[in-house]
């Protein structure tokens, strides 16, 4: 299944700030159908994201200290961000092969919440979310175009 104009919206307007837009997307977003799509989109989104904040030099310890960041934002419910699973995640999309594997739905939520960091970290325009979400589109429906069923 490839990634649908709703799932693109939803995610556009969850990273734009809009979360009444947001909300009344999400069904549509997210019908049992079309999840392989969506968590396609969100991962192909926050690696891109990750590279363009932490480019081809980056260190353990700048990861470390993004997610100790993004952790402290997080004050009131500091269980929604495993550290372990942040920094796993992080350095997978800048291109290490980190030990272990978290399992999928804790990747997939760790992922979603670092995403919206990774955005508002680089302080992307309207103009420059909608670039990095076409281009996670591409990428996600390539992916999916990959798949074996």
């Amino acid at each position: 299944m490839p990634v649908t104009d709703e799932q693109v919206a939803w995610l556009r307007a969850y990273l734009a700030g809009h979360p009444e837009e947001a909300q009344s997307l999400r069904a549509r977003a997210t019908a049992p159908d079309g999840a392989a799509g969506l968590g396609a989109l969100v991962h192909a989104a926050f690696v891109i994201a990750a590279r363009r904040k932490f480019g081809r030099s980056w260190t353990r310890a700048e990861v470390t200290q993004f997610v100790a960041q993004v952790r402290r934002l997080l004050t009131e419910r500091p269980e929604a961000l495993d550290p372990g699973v942040a920094g796993y995640e992080l350095r997978r999309a800048l291109g290490d092969k980190p030990a272990g594997h978290p399992d999928a739905h804790s990747s997939g939520r760790v992922q979603f919440i670092l995403l919206n960091a990774l955005v508002h970290s680089l302080d992307l325009k309207d103009a420059d979310v909608a670039a990095v979400i076409n281009q996670a589109r591409e990428v996600a429906g390539t992916l999916l175009g990959s798949r074996t069923v």
